[in-house]
């Protein structure tokens, strides 16, 4: 009986303590400090109910109150009004009874109503306060210098109230201060200047003092401290006097404001130092002038603000608009980093070019009179564009707005009065135009490009009144209607003509196009039907790309324009060969043909025209057979794409003239042979080299690991033998990230997007081994070696990849354990190493942790882990758990708690557990 009573009091002793355990994350405040908030709440005056909650025992899951997680002090009061207009506002006093509150650390009063109330002196007394807001308040009378006691507040606001500083020497024991705003807190009777003072507080990042009648110090002393200042606001001082250069030292500033203040010479060639600098604002300085000396107008050192976005001269009357002086700072690297700009003041401004920055905004919406250009496309610009442009710019010849988020419905009152305009882009944004079939356009415009704004669905009939046309662009404009007859004919001025990307319908010209002077035609992407008609001999552009041809033919008439230098007519219906009149074309440098029905040989002759300087041929997706012809190879061929034909033939040693080959396609054909080496001592700029599904045959010559320029080699399905060789590890292109861009760029965009795709890294073969110098492609992007015969185990350098994006090891021999390193394969989104023979467990963690599809690993029955179902026998060890999230400063705090706690139960339990098992008469009482 007795011990069966020793063990029932031993475990309700131990049942009690689990539940207080478990009860300790602070959800029951301190009684103490329960009965601190009744009586601080007590002398509110709650207008809106908002300290409703503020009732029971549980004092922690009041509205605004926070307690420590586990020690149960109050630690944040946040009683903040968030519409300080119109929001419920606390009023009364504030009581001492705060000062039980030894452990808060933040208090929030900001946006309420304390009229006639003074900051509480004893607030210096909670010295626990890390943060302080009383912002818009209405507290009155002077800041106490008590406050001075909290050495640990990193943050005061004391801002918009009606209070004054008397003396700021206190500022300086505040040596964890890293935010200050005085805003509207007047310094103009105080002992010392407040600058002085915060310049020796060392961690001080951020500074407003608004409007504080405030003098600025021309010297700080001996030593400026500020080296951690990010953000100063002097505005609204009325400052009178020059700039400090103090100032200018403070190489860590951000954003400085000096805005309506009477400061001289605002702007000094020291202004360049602040290399750190994104706002500047130096609107309405009433005294602001410049002399006739060049060296004190904007000086060019502003150009050198490399990180500067916002620029602000707002009322600055005489700062002049010297448009070279414009030009000199705007070139230099504040042009990429500048994206507004506000400025008056430019009434004698005739040009204004600010386009391919970062600008964002609305459009400009004052009276520049004497404007006659004003280029702004390549910005950030929306919204819409005043009605009556022709009243704020009356002299406007030249309008850019291309390339914004520009918005809206242009009407013909928005270009009412622009009579001289003669240049008009506004491609690129959102515009939708209503304009009546009568209206009457600007009648000198030359250029116009409205492409990607809604001009449809009519065909716009006031185009034929610009009789000085030279340049239309109207690509993806919503059109859906008939190409008019009269379009053939309604200017002989003009030249280029781009009304591509429309649903436009009807028949070409039957004969030759009227239009004498063209040089540029593109109506590539609609509906237009009949025979390739003769154009004008002007012509060196021909884009009919995608177009709907009903089945036509090639004719040995059709296309022959002497000064042709662009022929772009895939993905058509044109069947039949290729004529031979081609090569007398003397100035094409790209032709495309790909994507039609074209069938036959090519024609041998492409060395006979008396220029022969064809950059780009593309033939691919057509049905042409036989061998390639010698002639199509010369020292100026770019990029060649014979791709999905019917070719046979061994590679032509042709080819060893092709020095200038970036990218050479000769995918899906039937060429036979081998793969020459001459090809890579050849073709030494080579940067694609795509030859699968062939009849090569033979070894891969190591050569071929020469091509520093090499992003994407494809030999895959042909009959090749033998190993990858060792010198693939040595493609420069694949280590150093040298970009294919650029000579990728003047093809990708007519008609062979497709090959964007084949910008990334890729190897695809037939191999025996994989061999392990491909770790050092660390910028190799796809890896695809399945469905070979390769044996062996992956190499640890495998996670040297880390732009690695596909890796494809399927159907193998592969074997060994799969390195730990791939984890380190960050980049990684497909990846496939089924059927192998894999075994042990696959490693856990990094992309591989988010790739869960098991199918990857199928077929290895060695293979164990996560995603799979087959558990390993012995398991990883368990990740180490996560610290709790506790506040800083806390730690030692916490570990007493925990520390008197455990010796607190040891204590109690021992010493009445102690008593029942030896006072028999307790324990049966007790019982």
């Amino acid at each position: 009986m007795r011990r069966r009573s020793q063990l029932a009091l031993m475990l309700c002793f131990l049942c009690l303590e689990i539940f207080c355990l478990c009860n300790s994350d602070g959800s029951i405040c301190r009684e103490l400090e329960r009965k601190a908030l009744v009586d601080f709440k007590q002398g509110l005056i709650d207008h809106g109910g908002r300290l409703s909650s503020w009732i029971g025992l549980d004092c922690c899951s009041w509205n605004g109150v926070r307690c420590h997680n586990h020690t149960g002090h109050i630690v944040r009061i946040d009683l903040h009004n968030l519409d300080i207009f119109h929001g419920p506002r606390l009023g009364g006093e504030i009581r001492p009874s705060l000062l039980v509150l030894n452990h808060l650390r933040y208090l929030d009063l900001s946006g309420n109503n304390f009229e006639h109330n003074r900051i509480p002196v004893f607030l210096g007394s909670l010295v626990s306060l890390r943060y302080l807001n009383l912002n818009y308040s209405f507290f009155s009378g002077h800041v106490p210098h008590q406050l001075g006691n909290l050495s640990k507040l990193r943050h005061l606001d004391l801002s918009l109230n009606s209070l004054h500083m008397i003396e700021s020497h206190w500022l300086t024991n505040l040596s964890s201060l890293q935010f200050l705003d005085l805003f509207d807190v007047d310094h103009s009777k105080a002992t010392t200047n407040v600058l002085k003072v915060l310049n020796t507080l060392p961690l001080i990042s951020e500074i407003h003092l608004r409007g504080c009648e405030l003098h600025i110090p021309l010297s700080l002393g001996a030593h400026i401290n500020f080296t951690n200042l990010q953000f100063l606001d002097l505005a609204f001082n009325d400052i009178n006097s020059t700039v400090p250069l103090w100032l200018f030292q403070l190489s860590a500033l951000e954003s400085l404001d000096l805005s309506y203040n009477n400061f001289q010479d605002l702007i000094p060639h020291a202004i360049g130092k602040l290399t750190s600098l994104r706002v500047l604002n130096l609107e309405y300085n009433g005294n602001l002038q410049y002399n006739e000396i060049p060296s004190i107008r904007l000086p060019p050192t502003l150009g050198e603000l490399c990180n500067l976005s916002i620029l602000t001269l707002w009322g600055n009357k005489y700062i002049p608009s010297d448009l070279n002086r414009l030009r000199e700072i705007f070139s230099g690297c504040i042009k990429n980093s500048l994206e507004e700009l506000y400025w008056t003041n430019l009434k004698s401004l005739k040009t204004l070019d600010l386009s391919v920055n970062s600008f964002y905004g609305s459009f400009i919406q004052f009276q520049l009179p004497s404007m006659q250009e004003l280029s702004l496309g390549g910005n950030q610009l929306n919204g819409t564009i005043p009605k009556y442009l022709g009243q704020l710019f009356p002299k406007l010849v030249k309008l850019d707005l291309s390339y914004n988020n520009l918005a809206g419905i242009l009407t013909e009152a928005h270009f009412d009065n622009l009579t001289k305009l003669e240049f008009l882009h506004i491609n690129s944004n959102a515009f939708e135009l209503i304009l009546r079939p009568e209206w009457v356009p600007p009648l000198e415009l030359n250029k116009l490009d409205m492409s990607d704004c809604k001009v449809g669905p009519k065909f716009p009939s006031w185009l034929q009144k610009l009789n000085n046309i030279s340049y239309i662009k109207m690509t993806n404009t919503s059109i859906i209607d008939a190409l008019p007859v009269w379009f053939w004919n309604f200017s002989s001025n003009i030249e280029n003509v781009d009304l591509s990307h429309n649903e436009i319908r009807g028949k070409l010209p039957v004969g030759s196009a009227k239009l004498t002077n063209l040089e540029y035609l593109d109506l590539s992407h609609n509906y237009l039907e009949g025979q390739l008609p003769q154009f004008s001999s002007n012509l060196v552009d021909l884009d009919q790309a995608h177009g709907l041809f009903a089945r036509s033919t090639f004719s040995n008439t059709s296309i022959i324009v002497p000064s042709l230098s662009q022929l772009y007519i895939s993905s058509n219906k044109i069947t039949g060969t290729i004529p031979s009149s081609l090569c007398e074309l003397n100035y094409l440098h790209i032709l495309d043909l790909s994507n039609n029905m074209i069938e036959g040989v090519v024609p041998d002759c492409w060395n006979l025209s008396l220029y022969s300087g064809l950059q780009v041929i593309d033939l691919s997706h057509n049905n042409l057979s036989g061998i390639i012809p010698a002639s199509i190879s010369s020292t100026d061929l770019n990029f060649l794409y014979l791709s999905n034909n019917a070719f046979f033939g061994e590679l032509p040693a042709s080819f060893k003239n092709c020095t200038s080959l970036n990218i050479l396609d000769l995918g899906y054909n039937n060429i036979s042979g081998s793969i020459p080496a001459w090809l890579a001592e050849n073709s030494k700029h080579l940067e694609m080299l795509e030859l699968r599904n062939n009849m090569l045959t033979g070894s891969i010559p190591p050569q071929l690991g020469n091509l520093s320029s090499l992003h994407v080699i494809d030999v895959s399905n042909n009959y090749l033998s033998g190993a990858i060789p060792h010198s693939f590890g040595n493609f420069t292109a694949m280590k150093t990230g040298s970009d294919m861009g650029e000579s990728i760029e003047m093809f990708s965009w007519k008609g062979c997007l497709e090959y964007l795709f084949a910008l990334t890294s890729r190897i695809t073969c037939y191999p025996r081994e994989m061999p392990e110098e491909l770790g050092h492609l660390s910028l190799l992007q796809s890896l695809n070696l399945s469905r070979n015969h390769l044996s062996g185990q992956l190499s640890g350098k495998i996670g040297q990849l880390k732009w690695l994006e596909v890796l494809d090891l399927s159907v193998n021999n592969l074997s060994g354990v799969l390195p730990p390193t791939m984890t380190n394969l960050t980049s990684l989104n497909h990846l496939n190493l089924s059927y192998n023979n894999f075994y042990g467990e696959i490693p856990y963690g990094g992309q591989l942790q988010v790739l869960p599809d098991p199918s990857i690993y199928y077929g290895n029955q060695g293979l164990c882990g996560f995603p799979l179902d087959k558990k390993c026998e012995i398991t990883a060890p368990a990740q180490p758990p996560s610290l709790p999230n506790i506040e800083d400063d806390d730690n030692l705090e916490t570990i007493w708690f925990y520390l008197s706690m455990s010796l607190g139960f040891i204590f109690g339990f021992w010493a009445i557990s102690g008593a029942l098992i030896l006072k028999k008469r307790w324990r049966y009482a007790y019982f």
